[in-house]
C-alpha cells in the first residue's frame, strides 16, 4: 500500500509532462485572418494542474513519512 501512495505524485507529474508533450506535438497553426488555432490548448492548463498536484502530493507524502520517524 505504501508503494501505491508513493507513486501517486510521480504519476501526476508524468501526466503533466505528457500533456505538455502532446500539446506540443499537435502544434498550432495560424489561419488566413491571423488567428492562432490550437486544437489542444486545453492540455496546457491541465498539464499545470497535474504537475502542481503531483508536486504537492509528493511533498505531503514525504512530510508524512518524516513525521512518523
Amino acid at each position: 500500500m505504501k508503494k501505491i501512495k508513493f507513486w501517486r505524485g510521480p504519476i501526476l507529474i508524468l501526466a503533466g509532462i505528457l500533456c505538455l508533450g502532446i500539446s506540443a506535438m499537435i502544434g498550432s497553426t495560424i489561419d488566413a485572418n491571423g488567428f492562432v488555432r490550437e486544437p489542444a490548448f486545453f492540455l496546457i492548463p491541465v498539464s499545470y494542474l497535474f504537475f502542481f498536484a503531483g508536486i504537492i502530493t509528493t511533498i505531503f507524502f514525504f512530510a508524512k513519512v518524516l513525521m512518523k520517524k
